[in-house]
C-alpha cells in the first residue's frame, strides 16, 4: 500500500475472510500528510473483509483501537498479537542457543514451542499472526513440522549470509530490500542483539526514498539509533543518508560511497575475518542489486 485508495480496490478483489495489518508505519509518507493518513488507507481493507471474517492486528500498535473499533463496527472478529497480556498472541519466552531460537508463545489458550532461526522482532510478528490465521482456520499447531526449514528470512529482509570475499570469510546481514524509518530502526535494534567478541559491525545505509517534507528529520533521526548501539562504523550512499552521517558521533563515521562502484575498493581494507555488515537502504539506491551481487559470489560489487 503506498497511496490511498488501493488496499481498498485490492480487498474489493480478493473480498477477505481474513485480513492482516502488522504495524503502521511512516512507508511511502510522500503520498500522506501524516501517519493517520497512512492509517486510514490500510483500514480500507476492513471495508471488503466479509461479515464474521477476523481482523488480525498489533495490539502494540497506537492504533489498535481505532482498527478495532472499526472492525468491530462492521461485524468482523478481531485478534490481537503483541507483548500485552491481553494480546490473543503473546511471546512468552525466547531461548537462545547455539544454532537456534525456542520460542514459547501462547495462542489464546493454546502453549505452542518453535524451534527457529534468524529470529528477530519483526519475524516474531509475522510468526504470531501466522499462527493466528491457523488458528483461525482450526488447524492443528502440532502438525508444525520442520518449522526451521519452512520459516526463513527471505531474500533482503535480515537472512544472514556467509561470505568469501577479499579471502576471508565475514557475515553480511541482508536488509537490503526497501527501507523506511521504522524498518530501519528495527533493523539496527535487531543488529545489536547480535553478540559479538572481537568482531566488527558495520552498516552500510543507503537513503529512504518517498518520505515526503519530512525526510531529513526522519534520515536525522536515525543517527540517535546508531549512536546508542554497538555498531562500530557507519557507510552511507546517498544525499539523505548522508543526513544520517552528520549526526552520527565521529567515532562511529566511517566512509561516504560516491558510487556504489567504491564498495570493494571501501571495504576490501575495512572488512576482517568474522566481521558484520549489514546492508540497508530502498531499492532505487541499487542498494538490493549490490548484495544480491555480493551473495552471488561476484567478484565485481555491480
Amino acid at each position: 500500500m503506498s497511496k490511498s485508495g488501493e488496499m481498498r480496490k485490492l480487498s474489493k478483489l480478493v473480498k477477505p475472510d481474513i485480513g492482516i495489518i502488522t504495524n503502521i508505519g511512516e512507508a511511502h509518507m510522500e503520498n500522506f500528510n501524516n501517519l493517520n493518513g497512512v492509517a486510514t488507507a490500510k483500514a480500507e481493507i476492513i471495508e471488503n473483509i466479509k461479515k464474521e471474517g477476523h481482523l488480525i492486528i498489533n495490539r502494540d500498535d497506537k492504533y489498535f483501537n481505532h482498527l478495532s473499533k472499526d472492525a468491530k463496527n462492521k461485524g468482523i472478529k478481531v485478534l490481537s498479537f503483541g507483548k500485552s497480556n491481553k494480546s490473543d498472541a503473546k511471546l512468552i519466552a525466547n531461548r537462545l542457543y547455539k544454532s537456534h531460537n525456542v520460542l514459547h508463545v501462547r495462542i489464546l489458550d493454546k502453549n505452542v514451542f518453535l524451534k527457529v532461526k534468524n529470529i528477530n522482532s519483526l519475524s516474531i510478528i509475522n510468526i504470531l499472526s501466522s499462527l493466528l490465521t491457523l488458528h483461525i482456520l482450526n488447524l492443528e499447531f502440532s502438525k508444525i513440522k520442520n518449522f526451521p526449514n519452512i520459516f526463513q528470512s527471505v531474500e533482503g529482509r535480515g537472512k544472514v549470509h556467509v561470505i568469501l570475499r577479499y579471502k576471508l570469510k565475514f557475515k553480511l546481514i541482508d536488509e537490503s530490500y526497501n527501507a523506511n524509518p521504522s524498518s530501519v530502526k528495527n533493523a539496527i535494534i535487531n543488529f545489536s542483539k547480535i553478540k559479538k567478541n572481537s568482531e566488527k559491525k558495520y552498516l552500510l545505509l543507503g537513503d529512504m526514498l518517498e518520505l515526503g517534507k519530512n525526510s531529513d528529520i526522519y534520515h536525522k533521526n536515525l543517527s540517535n539509533f546508531i549512536n546508542h548501539s554497538d555498531i562500530d562504523k557507519l557507510f552511507v550512499y546517498g544525499k539523505k543518508a548522508f543526513k544520517t552521517y552528520q549526526k552520527t558521533y565521529k567515532v562511529k563515521q566511517g566512509n561516504i560511497l560516491q558510487n556504489i562502484n567504491d564498495f570493494d575498493e571501501i571495504f576490501s581494507e575495512i572488512l576482517k575475518k568474522d566481521d558484520y555488515l549489514m546492508i540497508k537502504g530502498s531499492n532505487s539506491t541499487g542498494l538490493n542489486n549490490l548484495s544480491k551481487t555480493i551473495i552471488a559470489g561476484n567478484k565485481n560489487a555491480v
